[in-house]
């Protein structure tokens, strides 16, 4: 597949097609009417699935189906359609959030009060990694202060921005500041953050990486296989214990 084959199936993924919806629409735009059995040689879809992408793009209104001599022939519509469908999904979008607006104040009062026990997840993988640093942003996103504190590790530090490269960015963007002390050499200073250091104090490779925001202490560490894995602890008792020993640290670096 061409470089800009591949740029546009990232669009059509990116609207909710499936692989094949998208490479079977992008079959049909080289073809002036197409059988099922022609659009499933092009694409190499074996025909059942072409014909479950072809019923998917017509409903969508990105293919229409003409019949030729009792023969039913698959044209693509005009790209101008994906606009429309991206309008559409975008005002979706836009109720779903005004909804979840009036929603997330009554969820938040049903969860455990700050009284109860702290409440523990557990995430593994990128993925799992990618949700904790978005709960970092949106937790830090509303506080009074939007700071976090973090305890970085060398050999942890790669691992977290591999699905997810432009968190720093959009730290900085919504003005969320960050402290780190790092144990060991490396990692880099950016924007609205400041960086101390601690050399390692023994021969062993420290790999853990902390995070402490809000009321909330997330620690992500490394599985011997090279698997990026994290808790974060809710309490708030446990995390302002924290960011006072943080603080008495800070102040002797």
């Amino acid at each position: 597949m061409s470089h800009d084959n591949k740029s546009l199936v990232s669009v059509l993924l990116g609207i909710g097609l499936s692989e094949a919806e998208a490479t079977t629409y992008l079959a049909l735009q080289d073809m002036d009417g197409a059988s099922i059995r022609k659009v499933a040689a092009a694409t190499g879809i074996n025909r059942g699935t072409a014909y479950e992408a072809l019923k998917r793009l017509n409903s969508l209104g990105l293919a229409s189906v003409r019949n030729y001599n009792n023969r039913e022939r698959y044209m693509a519509e005009s790209p101008e359609k994906l606009l429309d469908i991206i309008r559409d999904k975008r005002r979706d979008l836009l109720e779903v959030a005004a909804t979840a607006k009036a929603a997330i104040p009554k969820l938040l009062a049903r969860q455990v009060s700050s009284d109860g026990p702290p409440l523990v997840r557990y995430y593994e993988g990128d993925d799992g990694i990618v949700t904790i640093l978005k709960d970092v942003l949106q937790t830090c996103r509303n506080l009074d202060k939007r700071e976090y504190y973090v305890y970085s590790s060398s050999s942890v530090r790669h691992y977290l921005y591999r699905k997810f490269p432009n968190f720093t960015k959009r730290r900085v963007d919504e003005g969320i500041r960050v402290r780190v002390i790092a144990v060991g050499e490396g990692g880099e200073i950016a924007e609205q953050a400041e960086r101390k250091w601690i050399a390692n104090p023994t021969s062993n490779v420290t790999s853990s990486y902390t995070i402490i925001y809000g009321n909330k202490i997330a620690t992500i560490a490394i599985t011997r296989d090279g698997t990026p894995y994290g808790v974060i602890i809710e309490d708030a008792g446990a995390a302002s214990m924290q960011r006072i020993l943080f603080d008495q640290l800070w102040q002797h670096l």
